[in-house]
């Protein structure tokens, strides 16, 4: 290969497709890598390759910069493979939302060429059929996702990953007006399901909130860092019961006899490492496991109806027997 290819083709490597990016900086990245070049052939080589790959000149504001064009699959030297064009389509279709919005766009190309890919090159593959034959779906009904504001999504994501505070307007469930918090931490980032959280804490308080980004009406970055919580971790958090919508949880001793196989799954899947299992008969099962109580455990009990009954703890048993009373009288005419 000659000088100027191997340089065109560093060049091409350093365009980025979340920004512009300047002559002068193409310049100087590629003196650091060994080449010496003007500015004048760097325009001139910018010119004449624009088109085969989906490079436009970014003039509206100076200095004018390039970038290649969202939602365009590059020319790939060489063209991607079955198996690479397969895990581009899944990570799109599955992970796309918890990448940062900066990388989403940058893939943006990649996901193209990858879709293009397979409607073409790949047309007849075993991967082609693969895409048809495999699905993630999510435990219990399925729900449509919500809509999220990309201008929204795309600051909080910034915030989230330089880490910096936000200011924002949300409107919580159940209110008419949106509520204005100064300054927003966030500590952490969860899709649960179709819904995606924020893991905050609000202005100087160090108490833990979730919010939940497709209910932010307005947000804006602010110049200062956030406050990260001393010895917060996200998991930890997680496995504490931060999701089970209840704050902070304590484990209780579970014990419940599930019958008409309804429990069946909990073999295979267990409550917990130290759940213990002890049949009945081939379709009754009684399970004894140490769980986190919380108001998800109490939904989840409530899906069994009557395939179920609760022995210990006898909180637990009175909450749900209650439960099922109110739930039942809806039913007596």
């Amino acid at each position: 290969m000659s000088d100027p290819l191997l340089r065109q083709w560093e060049m091409l490597k350093l365009i980025p497709r979340e920004r512009k990016t300047t002559v002068t900086e193409l310049k100087d990245k590629l003196e650091g890598l060994g080449y010496s070049v003007t500015r004048r052939t760097l325009d001139r080589d910018l010119d004449r390759l624009s088109i085969p790959f989906a490079i436009e000149a970014d003039t509206r504001s100076k200095p004018y910069g390039w970038r290649y064009a969202l939602n365009m699959h590059p020319a790939n030297i060489p063209g991607l493979t079955s198996s690479e064009a397969l895990t581009l389509v899944l990570l799109e279709t599955y992970l796309k939302t918890l990448l940062p919005v900066a990388i989403a766009d940058n893939l943006a190309g990649h996901f193209a060429a990858a879709k293009h890919a397979f409607s073409v090159e790949h047309s007849d593959s075993k991967l082609q059929n693969w895409l048809k034959k495999v699905k993630v779906l999510s435990p219990g009904q399925q729900l449509l996702a919500p809509t999220i504001d990309t201008i929204i999504q795309r600051t909080i994501y910034n915030a989230l990953m330089q880490g910096y505070q936000v200011e924002m307007d949300y409107l919580a469930t159940g209110s008419a007006v949106a509520k204005h918090y100064g300054s927003v931490h966030i500590q952490g980032l969860v899709q649960y399901g179709t819904v995606i959280y924020l893991v905050v804490t609000i202005n100087e308080h160090q108490d833990i909130r979730l919010l939940v980004l497709h209910r932010i009406q307005k947000v804006s970055l602010k110049d200062e860092l956030l406050c990260p919580l001393e010895h917060f971790d996200l998991q930890a958090y997680i496995d504490q019961g931060g999701f089970g919508f209840g704050g902070i949880a304590y484990p209780i001793e579970f014990v419940a006899i599930f019958k008409n196989g309804s429990g069946q799954h909990l073999i295979e899947t267990p409550l917990a490492k130290d759940q213990q299992i002890r049949p009945i008969d081939p379709q009754t099962l009684e399970i004894k496991a140490d769980v986190l109580d919380t108001p998800q455990l109490i939904r989840w009990l409530s899906s069994f109806g009557p395939d179920i009954e609760i022995l210990a703890p006898e909180s637990l048993r009175e909450t749900m027997a209650e439960r099922h009373r109110l739930a039942a009288q809806q039913y007596i005419k």
